[in-house]
């Protein structure tokens, strides 16, 4: 396993335990699921290893005394919050480090739903279908469909109400009603946005030759005012999908997908961030 990897599985270890939703869903407390929960009420479901900032008064006294070794009792709830992940397929999505960053998120995702015994699937959309998700499979390698048409294609947990998550670059809409209401209805909608420096906020970078599968190339110049046109459109939309998240009591987390690591994933811990992080 190389070092990146390493870097990647340990990250993903030390913060999925800690990790909880931040809201309720449909009156069930803030972090409630099936799994870790360090003290109160519920079935004991074993230990964790206590770390610095933990909260002492949490720590199981008799492995302290007997053992002198730092844990804390875990204890699981009785209600699950189901996760549903939707990732977005296109070529756009395999633009720069969008790979890395969609298997880190992924990955700490459905950690979380682990640690928590909460069940959770992982889809990707694909022209206008949609399919669950293998851990090889590439985004990037879909093609982008119809946004409304491959949702139906969808089927969330049935174990009651949860959480879905849309990990999408898309910006664009036709009608986000349309495209979006049946997903918001199988939980707590969160849409993560991936997005690359030169995708949310370009600079002027003189002339560009575009080219496109069995259509004629295209060269023209990237000025500072047509940059500053994409600009107001990109910001114009992204209040728009803001807005309907809003409304319908969701959330919307743009990520910048040349971030690493801990930075990379800080906007989902931001104070209005859908993750918390919780002393045990």
């Amino acid at each position: 396993m190389s070092g990146s990897s390493l870097d990647h599985t340990r990250l993903i270890e030390r913060l999925a335990g800690r990790l909880r939703w931040r809201d309720a869903v449909n009156g069930v407390s803030i972090g409630q699921g099936r799994g870790s929960r360090a003290a109160g009420g519920g079935e004991f479901d074993g230990h964790a290893r206590w770390c610095p900032g933990d909260d002492l008064m949490r720590l199981d006294l008799r492995v302290w005394l007997r053992l002198r070794q730092r844990w804390t009792r875990i204890y699981r709830d009785s209600t699950a919050e189901p996760l549903t992940i939707v990732i977005d397929g296109g070529p756009s999505m395999g633009f720069g480090h969008k790979t890395q960053v969609l298997s880190l998120i992924r990955e700490l995702l459905q950690a979380v739903a682990r640690s928590r015994r909460d069940p959770h699937r992982v889809w990707i959309l694909d022209d206008g279908g949609a399919r669950l998700a293998l851990p090889d499979d590439r985004p990037g390698d879909a093609t982008r469909g119809d946004l409304g048409r491959s949702l139906q294609r969808v089927k969330p947990n049935s174990t009651g109400p949860g959480r879905v998550v849309m990990i999408s670059d898309r910006i664009i809409f036709d009608d986000l009603d349309a495209s979006l209401l049946r997903w918001m209805r199988w939980g707590k909608p969160i849409w993560i946005s991936p997005w690359l420096p030169e995708e949310s906020s370009p600079t002027p970078l003189g002339q560009v030759r575009l080219e496109a599968k069995d259509e004629p190339p295209w060269i023209g110049t990237i000025d500072r005012s047509s940059c500053r046109r994409y600009r107001d459109r990109f910001e114009k939309y992204q209040r728009a999908l803001r807005s309907w998240l809003t409304r319908h009591g969701g959330s919307h987390v743009p990520i910048d997908a040349s971030q690493h690591g801990e930075r990379l994933l800080r906007p989902l811990l931001h104070r209005s961030g859908p993750l918390e992080v919780i002393s045990r």
